[in-house]
C-alpha cells in the first residue's frame, strides 16, 4: 500500500473536519457516527481513527484549524506593520469571527458542550484555550520594542490572558443578535482600548513590583524575628 504524503494527510484531515461539521449541524452530535463521517470523506471506517480518536477530538480540531487559518490570513494582511497594537488585535478577532461565521450554529452548539465538560481545563481542549497565544505574544513584544507599550516581565502571561479575552469575545459574539454584530464590535473596541491604555502605563509591572516589595519586606522581618526558625522547629516534632 502506497504511503500517504504529508500534504495528502493534511487534506484528508481538513476534509474530515469539514464533513464532520456538516453532519453535526444537520444530524446533531449524538446522531452522527465516525463511520458516517468516514463514508462522506471517502476513507475506510478504520482509517478515520488514524486521524481522530473520537468525535470530541474532531470538535477541538475544528477550532484549531480555524485558528490556524485565521493566523495565516492575519499575517498575510497588507501593511500590517503600520497598524497599532489595538488595530492588530481587533483585526485578528474580526478574521477569526469571520472564519467561524459560516458555521455559527455549529459553533454555538459545540461551545455549549465544551463549556459543560470538565475537560475544558485540560490539554485536550488546547485549541480552545491556546489558540492565539504565540501570535499575540509576538505582537506584544513588537509593541514593546517600538515603545508603543511599556516593557513587562509578564508578556507571556499577558498573551495567555489576551487569548482568554478572545475566547470571551467569542462567547459574547455567539449570543449577539444585533445588526451585523454591532454590539460585539462596540464591546471589543471599548474593552481593547482600556486594555491597551493599561499596557501603556505599565501599571501591571508596578503592581507586581509593589507586591514583590511587600513579600520580601515581610519575609526579611519574619527571618529577623525568628519566625521561620519556629516553623522549622515545629515541623521537626
Amino acid at each position: 500500500m502506497a504511503k500517504v504524503s504529508k500534504q495528502k494527510q493534511a487534506e484528508i484531515r481538513c476534509s474530515i473536519i469539514e464533513n464532520a461539521v456538516e453532519l453535526f449541524s444537520s444530524q446533531g452530535f449524538d446522531g452522527t457516527t465516525m463511520k458516517q463521517i468516514a463514508r462522506e470523506v471517502g476513507i475506510g471506517d478504520a482509517t478515520i481513527y488514524k486521524y481522530f480518536a473520537s468525535k470530541d477530538k474532531l470538535i477541538f480540531a475544528y477550532y484549531g484549524l480555524k485558528a490556524e487559518e485565521s493566523v495565516q490570513e492575519f499575517l498575510a494582511e497588507d501593511e500590517l506593520e503600520d497598524y497599532t497594537l489595538q488595530e492588530k488585535i481587533q483585526l485578528l478577532i474580526d478574521i477569526y469571527l469571520g472564519q467561524l461565521l459560516p458555521d455559527r450554529e455549529f459553533v454555538n452548539d459545540s461551545l455549549k458542550m465544551i463549556m459543560k465538560s470538565p475537560s475544558v481545563l485540560f490539554d485536550d481542549v488546547a485549541p480552545i484555550r491556546k489558540e492565539f497565544v504565540g501570535v499575540i505574544q509576538d505582537l506584544l513584544i513588537e509593541a514593546e520594542n517600538t515603545g508603543e507599550i511599556v516593557r513587562s516581565p509578564f508578556t507571556s502571561s499577558i498573551a495567555k490572558l489576551a487569548n482568554d479575552y478572545i475566547l470571551a469575545v467569542l462567547l459574547y459574539w455567539i449570543k449577539d443578535d444585533s445588526d451585523e454584530f454591532s454590539n460585539t464590535t462596540q464591546m471589543v473596541d471599548m474593552s481593547l482600548s482600556l486594555i491597551i491604555e493599561i499596557l501603556k502605563t505599565g501599571i501591571i509591572s508596578k503592581i507586581t513590583d509593589l507586591a514583590s516589595f511587600f513579600i520580601k519586606a515581610h519575609l526579611f522581618r519574619f527571618m529577623g524575628s525568628g519566625f521561620l526558625n519556629k516553623i522549622v522547629s515545629a515541623r521537626s516534632f
